[in-house]
């Protein structure tokens, strides 16, 4: 389970991580290194299941007009880019006590080739993103594929059938490519009623059913095949 945009701690914050301990699940939390509390890092450090991950640096646009919404592209000097990284690693490493993943999640889900060539120099070991594989990667891939919400018509939780359709879905895609695992993605600051009880619906639906893994636990699986 991945959770994108954590910056502080907020009844939402804290009603995502009640759902994950009351269902085993592990989460990683997606984290914006730049305007992260103090008190986040305290609230993380306090429950087993979660570890914090670097979501940036600002979770800022920085794509021409027109062009999708990237903070991690070549639209910066490469350095400058690679900077903001290293210290929002290091700021995030403090904050939660070393209680921090080796992976790497870029808002919006998307990172240029120039940045993700440079990761492993800056301590990182996996990336993640949002689907499956098109082609091969420098750096192993722990990536969602369900996203729990519905942006495009108005930020709404998706119906419970939906959510669990696919699911099955990409397990069977999963299984396809030698028993791989999924990843479900959530945003705790976006969610409404629906999204809240879809997702605690989801958990029971699946308690005993699947195994869920660390997302850290899935940097040394083998390769993920390209099909």
């Amino acid at each position: 389970m991945r959770d994108d945009d954590a910056i502080e701690v907020t009844p939402a914050l804290e009603k995502l991580i009640a759902s994950c301990e009351n269902f085993s699940v592990p989460l990683l939390l997606a984290t914006i290194p730049k305007p992260a509390s103090k008190a986040l890092g305290a609230r993380v450090r306090k429950s087993p299941l979660v570890r914090g991950a670097v979501h940036g640096y600002r979770h800022r646009n920085y794509s021409p007009e027109g062009v999708k919404t990237c903070e991690l592209g070549n639209h910066r000097p490469l350095e400058t880019v690679l900077g903001e990284l290293r210290e929002g690693r290091e700021k995030l490493l403090e904050l939660f006590d070393g209680n921090l993943s080796d992976i790497i999640v870029p808002p919006w889900n998307r990172i240029h080739d120039e940045i993700i060539n440079e990761l492993q120099e800056l301590g990182f070991k996996g990336l993640s993103i949002h689907a499956w594989l098109k082609h091969e990667m420098p750096l192993p891939m722990v990536n969602t594929h369900v996203d729990i919400m519905h942006w495009s018509a108005g930020t709404i939780g998706r119906e419970h059938n939906w959510v669990l359709n696919q699911v099955t879905l990409n397990l069977e895609i999963a299984r396809k490519k030698g028993g791989r695992a999924i990843g479900i993605l959530s945003h705790h600051l976006a969610h409404d009623d629906k999204a809240w009880a879809m997702l605690d619906k989801l958990y029971a639906t699946l308690e005993g059913k699947v195994d869920w893994v660390t997302a850290d636990s899935l940097i040394s699986e083998p390769a993920e095949p390209i099909s």
